[in-house]
């Protein structure tokens, strides 16, 4: 879509007056360019088509017999139009729409088709196989449909599909509820769930007679008791060559399948009346639109007595997944289809190059990423498979005939999962997946595939991918991907099974216990890409790219030699359903350091949004441009220029002398020894939020003053008795100097104070300057440092772009700390003049706060804030600060990163100073 073009909402009311201003156009020649660009205008909000890439008439030669043919609209990357008079056959228009689709290039073609008769709409989004058809005067309540296609983002059929596989997916609970009611829970039932799944949608989906099996079910008696009996039958019959078979009557009618989805022999399910109302009503729905890849996660909540009322939220979307299937493999075979378009030979190759390709998914829940690659596959193949046909002409070996010949089956995949339940979905999910494809080819090519016995299936074991060889389950070589999602389980959360895994993936490394479970998968694939040279991605949890995790994975990845090949920086991970709790993740891709690749990088300016695509020299563990450095954990500063940063005192005292209210700080003034102790404090919370806290810092404290005040006594014996009654031994040992902090870090100048967590969303980080006098809480920083250039430092852009990569994250925030983000801090000699400059930036930045000190630092530092003072005084310091590293105030955050890279290998390497 052209980008002058912006995405509508669509309005209902819009469309009921273009539905009455239409309802009596009838004829095609005279009518039909007036119809659509008074659609495109008044629904669409085009008002120039050629400038939104619209055109009539579009030229195009036809690829079979090379005549010339003519497009009613083609809209560039987003649509094709065939128009017809009024009560003309849309399967026919259907048929010349998509052989106008494969007469275009490649990268021409968009992904939807639309056929219309004025009195009637069919909307066919080619890559999902799927069609939704209505009425004009229905065009009010599918306007929807629209704006998904112009947009290209695909919103709102996302939240259709979500919807209607919900509806299923219910459907297939209340089942579910009824066996478990009636005692039929465990990996029996499961398998037979998914049988009846495959049964409901091959029904719908010309695998047989159509409604058969509904038809079956409902000649059964209405008290249910000879349900369980006439399934069981059809189970034995599906699983038994039809020339073997005993039966008759209606089960003479389905084929034999094969494939081991019937194999195994499950216990006969007793129903009863309830449980037969629950299978008739899921009989009743019309499975054929199912989308594999939404249904499988959906349905695998059905197991989760804790999760049913949350279907839908861990459904992983196809945009999603795309994001590691394109860059790992797809995009090089569309460039190679692109490339070979009007080579026999080429095509050839690349057609017996599909046929090599395996794909594992070493934690594969439900199948999901296996589903949209394998449809992805299927998609070129049919698309390869056609093209050499129009090369070949009708005489052409290439056998669509029934048997294809397919390169790309079901054997290329391969799937490891640890869980029963969601390992039987994988399986059915792929096989109805396959058959989706084959009808799909059957609707282009005209040749129906030969859809029973199933000969061919994907290898899904139900196994612990972390306790068994990857490569003992298929071929490994260069043809060979490793993909998926694995576990997001953070290093805290892990249960006994993990850690122990854990400790023998990682070879009882001792910081094994600090990074996140994703890592596993990435170590074992590391070994696998070393030995074979294949290719593999995940999304993991964006902390394996920020903190301590970078240098404690990256020194064993090392060990293999190899390289992030493609890489999405931080983004939000999601599945468009309401309710989901987004997870932040990153995808890394990982090759041979020895393979030569076009490094490619997806930087997320709003995590939320989509990513811009940049190709880069080199991808580090940080997931940016530049060298690969590890920064690991130090106790001293890298740069001489910096001052060691601590945490603040800890209390640990229930807040007896640490959290003293404005009116208990009243009371303490009117004892005249405690008040000569009473302190301002300070902790994250009043730094960044205000509000009056004191403390009572008893340190010089004489034991003779302790013993007389009595509200210093009454405090401190508070203090006693909570310390003496902790769990933990280091605080009861406190309990001996209950007049004090556990720990005491307090400056004896005044210091720089560092919220020690802060919103990821601020471009400046919130950073004051604090009187000696004041107590800093552990909740704190500090640098005993009274330079207000060393403040305005690190009050700056430069400071908060370093800390937002190199940190690690509380949640969505920031977690800064001294030893990781601040001692690396790449900071090169500074001039005594720059430094006087710098007192000078920093004190404007102060004096305009102290304008402004009714708002809270996080009120000035909330994203979006403009108060154009404090702006301007940030302005001028960045601008400072930006050239202690030779950079330009306009200079991006990812050239900024890799100068501070840069000078950090100079500092860590004193003989490059």
């Amino acid at each position: 879509m052209s980008p002058e073009l912006k995405t509508p909402t669509l309005s209902k009311q819009a469309a009921k007056n273009f539905a009455n201003k239409w309802r009596t156009a009838e004829n095609e020649i005279r009518d039909y360019q007036s119809f659509w660009e008074d659609f495109f205008r008044h629904l669409c909000g085009v008002d120039d088509t050629k400038v939104a890439g619209i055109e009539f008439q579009f030229p195009v030669k036809s690829s079979t017999s090379g005549n010339q043919n003519w497009i009613d609209v083609y809209w560039k990357n987003v649509a094709i139009i065939e128009h017809k008079s009024k009560g003309e056959d849309l399967d026919k228009a259907e048929l010349q729409a998509r052989g106008y689709l494969r007469s275009l290039a490649p990268g021409y073609r968009p992904r939807t088709l639309i056929i219309s008769d004025f009195a009637n709409f069919r909307i066919i989004d080619v890559k999902l196989n799927r069609t939704h058809e209505f009425k004009l005067e229905d065009l009010p309540e599918n306007i929807h449909r629209f704006e998904h296609i112009i947009s290209g983002s695909k919103p709102h059929a996302l939240e259709e599909e979500i919807t209607v596989d919900q509806e299923a997916a219910k459907l297939m609970a209340n089942l579910y509820l009824e066996l478990e009611s009636n005692g039929y829970e465990g990996h029996e039932t499961s398998v037979f769930l998914v049988r009846i799944l495959f049964l409901f949608f091959g029904d719908d989906t010309k695998m047989w007679e159509h409604n058969i099996v509904k038809q079956l079910l409902l000649n059964t008696k209405e008290d249910g008791s000879d349900v369980g009996k006439t399934i069981s039958e059809l189970f034995t019959a599906l699983n038994t060559p039809i020339k073997d078979r005993e039966t008759s009557g209606e089960l003479s009618k389905f084929p034999y399948v094969n494939g081991g989805i019937f194999s195994e022999d499950i216990q006969e399910i007793d129903f009863n009346k309830k449980m037969r109302v629950a299978l008739i009503n899921a009989a009743n729905y019309d499975w054929s639109t199912i989308n594999p890849t939404i249904f499988g996660a959906l349905f695998q909540l059905i197991k989760s007595k804790e999760e049913r009322a949350a279907l839908g939220e861990h459904y992983t979307s196809e945009e999603n997944i795309n994001k590691i299937i394109y860059p790992l493999f797809l995009d090089s075979l569309q460039e190679r289809l692109t490339d070979s378009w009007d080579s026999k030979k080429l095509l050839k190759e690349l057609r017996k190059d599909l046929g090599k390709i395996r794909l594992l998914d070493p934690a594969c829940g439900c199948g999901n990423f296996l589903v949209v690659a394998y449809r992805h596959l299927r998609q070129l193949e049919l698309e390869l498979l056609v093209r050499l046909q129009e090369l070949e002409g009708k005489e052409s070996d290439i056998g669509l005939d029934g048997t294809f010949g397919l390169q790309v089956g079901l054997q290329q995949l391969y799937g490891i999962e640890i869980l029963d339940w969601p390992s039987q979905v994988a399986r059915v999910a792929l096989f109805l997946t396959d058959h989706q494809e084959n009808l799909k080819l059957e609707k282009v090519t005209g040749s129906a595939h030969a859809k029973f016995p199933i000969l061919k299936a994907a290898t899904i074991l139900n196994k612990n991918a972390l306790e068994i060889e990857w490569d003992t389950l298929c071929d490994f070589n260069s043809d060979t991907y490793i993909l998926g999602n694995p576990p997001f389980v953070g290093s805290l959360m892990l249960n006994p099974e993990q850690k122990l895994n854990q400790k023998v993936i990682w070879n009882n490394h001792p910081k094994s216990g600090i990074v996140d479970f994703v890592t596993n998968w990435f170590l074992l694939a590391a070994k696998y890409i070393s030995k074979y040279g294949c290719n593999s991605a995940f999304v993991a949890t964006s902390s394996i790219a920020q903190g301590e995790q970078p240098f404690i994975l990256w020194s064993e990845l090392n060990k293999f030699d190899i390289q992030v090949s493609f890489a999405h920086s931080r983004f939000l991970w999601s599945n468009e359903a309401s309710g989901m709790a987004a997870v932040a993740c990153v995808i890394i891709g990982l090759s041979r350091k020895s393979e030569s690749v076009s490094k490619r990088i997806w930087q997320y300016e709003d995590e939320k949004g989509i990513g811009e695509l940049m190709e880069v020299k080199n991808i580090n563990a940080y997931l940016i441009d530049g060298p690969d450095v590890l920064i690991s954990s130090r106790s001293t500063p890298i740069s001489p220029e910096l001052k060691v940063m601590y945490f603040g005192s800890m209390p640990r005292d229930n807040g007896h002398l640490s959290k003293i209210t404005q009116s208990e700080a009243d009371e303490i003034m009117n004892d005249p020894i405690a008040k000569e102790y009473l302190r301002k404090c300070i902790g994250a919370d009043e730094l960044l939020n205000g509000g009056d806290r004191f403390a009572l810092w008893l340190l010089h404290a004489k034991a003779s003053e302790l013993a007389s005040s009595k509200i210093l006594k009454t405090r401190i014996s508070a203090v006693r008795k909570m310390r003496s009654e902790s769990k933990a031994a280091s605080t009861r040992r406190a309990a001996s100097t209950s007049h004090l902090f556990v720990q005491i870090a307090q400056p004896d100048s005044n210091f720089i104070a560092v919220p020690s967590v802060s919103s990821q969303y601020r471009s400046i980080i919130p950073i004051a300057y604090i009187p000696s006098t004041t107590i800093a809480t552990n909740a704190l920083l500090t640098i005993a440092d009274e330079r207000l250039s060393t403040f305005a430092i690190l009050q700056s852009r430069v400071f908060t772009i370093w800390a937002k990569t190199i940190s690690g994250r509380l949640k969505n925030d920031l977690r800064i700390s001294a030893e990781i983000t601040y001692h690396n801090f790449p900071l090169p000699r500074i001039s005594n003049s720059l430094r006087a400059e710098l007192d000078a930036t920093a004190k404007n930045i102060l004096d305009v706060r102290e304008l402004n000190r009714d708002s809270t630092l996080s009120q000035l530092y909330k994203q979006g804030n403009s108060l154009p003072q404090l702006q301007k005084a940030h302005i001028e310091n960045d601008k400072l600060v930006l050239s202690i590293w030779g950079l330009k105030p306009n200079d991006s955050d990812k050239t900024i990163m890799s100068k501070l890279f840069e000078q950090f290998e100079v500092l860590k390497s004193p003989t490059l100073l």
